[in-house]
């Protein structure tokens, strides 16, 4: 046989012995460290959020807007950026929230606000600022074991915290109260 031929031949089984014991696929069981980075990261992800809730009479009862919401696998939560959250009663009162960062408990139907926090009341123009606070929808309660200011108009007050009943419209403070009160003309 000529010796070209022979080359060609020789190529053509080294080719083919390479093709059928070659297999390029990963392995079926990630390194451990692997598996850590894939589960840190976001089962979905969402940008332009806006939902939706209503009560069991159809009224609704809150809106919670995002510029993006990435939800995890583990923990059953979605970690939420810049929320915006609207409250809505049946007699029309509304409150709003913003913050930078936020936390969706799935389970528990829990919305913990992080850094930048405001809840207002819309009616009255009542703002609150803090760094922390948690809002549960199941019972219309938000909550805030940080340092709390409370504006409406000129005046001020400043406590260690707060619990505000957002459908009976309440606000009670944790101690060490301090208020500016500005008298109307």
């Amino acid at each position: 046989m000529p010796r070209p031929t022979l080359q060609i031949l020789l190529a053509l089984t080294i080719l083919l012995a390479a093709t059928y014991y070659w297999n390029p696929r990963t392995a079926s069981t990630a390194d451990v460290a692997t598996s850590e980075r894939h589960e840190a990261l976001p089962l979905t992800y969402i940008e332009g959020v806006r939902t939706w809730a209503f009560d069991e009479q159809g009224y609704l009862s809150d809106i919670l807007e995002a510029e993006r919401v990435d939800r995890f696998r583990e923990g059953n939560y979605s970690m939420i950026m810049n929320p915006k959250f609207y409250s809505h009663s049946a007699d029309g009162k509304t409150w709003s929230a913003s913050a930078t960062r936020g936390r969706w408990e799935h389970k528990h139907e829990r919305l913990l606000l992080r850094k930048n926090v405001v809840l207002s009341h819309d009616q009255t123009g009542t703002r609150m600022n803090t760094h922390l606070m948690d809002i549960f929808l199941d019972t219309q309660i938000a909550e805030s074991n940080r340092q709390v200011t409370i504006t409406q108009g000129k005046n001020q007050t400043v406590a260690d915290g707060m619990v505000a009943n957002l459908e009976n419209e309440t606000i009670s403070l944790k101690p060490n109260v301090e208020s500016i009160y500005v008298p109307s003309p």
